[in-house]
């Protein structure tokens, strides 16, 4: 019997190999992980100290990747400029929005209904009016609320859903103003 087995040691004859990195150690990026700068500089570097002798790359052929490398990063900070840029403009752009939505406070609107199941196409969009009672923000959308002629019942509808803002002031109406 073998000493190892008898003193409690087990010895795994299969050496055990790790699936996320090379044999020399090097990290293994899957499809659709994060790459980045630093990984890239690490396979420059690597390819730079570990030349394949019987393939000798031109020494140009390092300065052209480190130029589109270049060239790729700074895409990469005007597109997160952009991002941040567009996040601005959305939010001024609902914060506007809801601006003049809240002047509508107390008016009599006109809105298109939203799209229901059983509608075919190229129905007549249906339309709703009422005075406009509150608005409100949910997931970056202004929202108009709405107490309804028809039914008296207090419904939201989209911003973008107004088709006219009527003559008729129904609040002062019903005051006798």
């Amino acid at each position: 019997m073998d000493n190892t087995i008898a003193q409690g040691k087990a010895i795994n004859p299969v050496k055990s190999k790790s699936y996320d990195k090379t044999e020399n150690g090097t990290p293994i990026i899957m499809p659709g992980q994060e790459n980045d700068k630093n990984m890239f500089f690490k396979l420059l570097s690597a390819q730079m100290s570990n030349p394949d002798p019987m393939n000798q790359q031109d020494p140009t052929q390092y300065v052209t990747q480190l130029a589109q490398f270049t060239i790729l990063d700074e895409m990469m900070s005007v597109n997160d400029g952009m991002e941040y840029l567009i996040g601005m403009q959305n939010g001024l752009l609902v914060n506007s929005a809801l601006s003049t939505a809240t002047s509508l406070i107390g008016k009599n609107v006109e809105v298109y209904a939203p799209i229901e199941d059983g509608d075919e196409v190229g129905d007549t969009p249906k339309t709703h009016t009422g005075n406009v009672e509150g608005v409100h923000i949910k997931d970056g959308v202004v929202y108009l609320d709405m107490k309804l002629d028809e039914t008296g019942e207090i419904k939201s509808f989209e911003y973008g859903s107004l088709k006219k803002i009527n003559e008729k002031n129904t609040n002062l109406e019903e005051k006798g103003e």
